[in-house]
This record gives C-alpha cells, structure tokens and sequence, in this order.
C-alpha cells in the first residue's frame, strides 16, 4: 500500500471508532466531524502519493469561512497564502477552498501519527482559531476603513442645503409647487376629500418655510376663518387646546385680529439636516389630520356655536370616561384572579346586556 492508502485507511478506522466523526469523501479522503455549538466545522483530508502523506485540518465545508478566505486574498491581492506556524510546526494555508492548516506526514508511520492525533487535531484547532480570528480582524478594519474614505461623499450627499433637499421631495413625489426664493419659502396644495377652504373649495394649501436656519416650518395660512363677533374665542381656544393634547407635537393658532386659524409644525435642524422622508411625513400628518377634524368637528364649528361646544364637552367626557375605566381597570385587575366562575359568569352578563338591561341580581 502507497502511504496515501495507509493515511486513508488510518483515518476510516479513526471516523469508524468516534460517532461524532464521519466519512464525507473518498476522493481526497476526508472526514468531518459533527458540528457543535463553540467549536469549528472541522474536516480532516488526506494528500499525497506513495511516498508523501499531507493532513489538511480544514474549514472547507462552511461557506462562512470560505468567504472570509475570499475577502482576506481580496484584501492581500493574492490567489493564496502560506505560512509557516513555528509554535506548532503546522502549515497555515488559505486559498479559494478554504482555511486550512496542514501537516507533513511524510516522515512518519501511520501508527506513531495515530498515537499523537488527538493532541494533533486540539494543536490544529488552535491555530485555525488564531487564524479565523486575525483574518476577521483584518476584514473588518478594511472594511471601517473603506467606509471611512467612502464617508466624506456621502455626507456630502447627506449635508445639501435645505431649498435642496424640499426640491427633491417635491421631484420624488412629482408635486408641481411655487418657489419664493426671498421669502424663502415653497407653496403647494392638494384637493381633499372632505375638507373645505374658506373659499368653500376642495383644497388646502401648505407653505414649508426655511426662512430660519435652525428649523424647517410647515404651515397652512387660513385653514380657517372664523367670525369671532358669531363664534366664541373661547370656544375655538377649547378645541385648539383639545386637538394639541391628542396630536403631541402639533400646534394650531387662532390670530384674534382676524379669525384665522392655522397649523404650524417646526422641525429642528440647527447644525443638522434633514431628510425627505421626514418631510413627507409631516405632510402626510397635516393632510390626514385637517381631513378626519373637518369632518369631526371644525365643519360643525363653523356652522353652529351650540351643537360644537356640545360636540366638544361629549369628546371631553368619552375621553374622561376611558380614563376613568382604565383607572378602575387598573385597580381591580390584581382581584380578578381571585374570583369564582359564578361571579365571573355574572360579570359576562353585566358586560353582554345593552345599557337599558343593565341589572344584577345578588349582586358579584
């Protein structure tokens, strides 16, 4: 038998003896053991000939670490590497199969190897562990440091001028506007479903305003207009104060002079910038929410003083009663372990019957 068969045979038996270890081909002849969590995909492969035997402890069967062998011979512009490891005696090898460490069987019998293989293949872990993690190491810090060259255009990209970034919103939504460079402001409208202008028309207008350089405002002049000789300021104060609680950063105002209620919503930029995205945001927020009011309130605001100061005490009230309940609920929820099926049954009929039904007999 050729020494090749002789390392062939040696490491059938070996696989054949330890369940973790399996034969995965004949050709070279390899065997790989059973992945486990902390430990490296191991394979052991034969080479050589009649007179030669090299032992390849390998990592080629995960594609994890052949890739990261691609990116170290991108890094060192090289179709392979090799280097001896003085501490153990090992080859290091890396090419486009893998990362390897290899051992020169030549001069040895198969029975002296098989007699040092276990301490052999904990030496050959080893260095495979120094050499995944040095090549790692590597990768990265080409990689920060590609990002670090790349970094200076994107925040070019980044960084335009304000006026720049509202124009590409408006060219990525295909939005026609008006530009007023001196006021420095852009004006546009949208046609709405329910909401009207002051005109009585479908269509509302928003100026976004760029006029101070620490913030970005979005505004809708003359949202509406009130008669404050008919409507009471007080009143229109109400639900201004209502619509600022339920909508956080939203802020409406109500010029006294004139009647004129609008929208006002500041983004801040200071020495940031800012992106479309946020932009569509706020603009999406304003259309939506000057759509669902009109129809739930400022409609009938304009209309009938009476009906909209009821209106407003029974938003008022309905949110106070889910206080109140979410209060109650929070208090008793701790007690609801504790009670028997037929106080629990008597709940679900309180909770089933409609408000005019609503009665209890014995009580829970």
């Amino acid at each position: 038998m050729s020494l090749l068969q002789d390392y062939s045979v040696l490491f059938q038996q070996f696989s054949e003896q330890h369940n973790n270890w399996d034969i995965t081909s004949e050709d070279p002849f390899s065997i790989s053991r059973e992945e486990k969590e902390g430990s490296l995909p191991l394979s052991i492969s034969v080479y050589g000939n009649e007179t030669k035997a090299h032992i390849y402890f390998n990592l080629y069967h995960s594609e994890t670490f052949k890739q990261l062998a691609h990116k170290l011979l991108k890094i060192n512009q090289k179709q392979e590497i090799q280097k001896a490891d003085e501490d153990s005696g090992l080859v290091i090898a890396i090419d486009s199969d893998g990362i390897a460490v290899i051992f020169d069987a030549s001069g040895i019998t198969p029975d002296v190897f098989a007699d040092n293989l276990n301490s052999l293949i904990e030496k050959a872990e080893t260095v495979l562990a120094q050499v995944v993690t040095s090549a790692h190491k590597i990768v990265q810090k080409a990689s920060d440091e590609a990002a670090a060259e790349a970094a200076p255009v994107a925040t070019a990209a980044t960084n335009l001028p304000v006026e720049e970034i509202v124009k590409q919103y408006f060219d990525s939504e295909d939005y026609k506007y008006s530009f007023d460079k001196d006021k420095k402001r852009f004006i546009f409208g949208f046609t709405t479903d329910k909401y009207l202008n002051i005109k009585n028309e479908p269509s509302i207008s928003i100026v976004i305003n760029y006029a101070d350089s620490d913030l970005l405002r979005f505004e809708t002049p003359w949202l509406y207009q009130f008669d404050l000789q008919k409507t009471d300021y007080s009143l229109i104060a109400s639900a201004i104060a209502w619509f600022q609680f339920e909508y956080k950063f939203l802020s409406m105002s109500l010029d006294p002079e004139d009647g004129e209620l609008k929208i006002s919503i500041d983004i801040p930029i200071g020495a940031g910038t800012i992106h479309s995205s946020q932009i569509k945001r706020m603009v999406s927020f304003i259309l939506q929410f000057t759509e669902s009011t009109y129809e739930e309130y400022f409609a009938l605001l304009l209309k009938d003083t009476h009906a909209a100061k009821e209106k407003l005490n029974t938003l008022l009230d309905a949110y106070k009663e889910r206080v109140s309940n979410r209060r109650w609920f929070e208090g008793i929820k701790n007690k609801l372990d504790d009670l028997t099926d037929e106080q629990k049954k008597a709940i679900e009929g309180i909770l089933g019957q409609d408000a005019s039904e609503q009665t209890v007999n014995g009580g829970i």
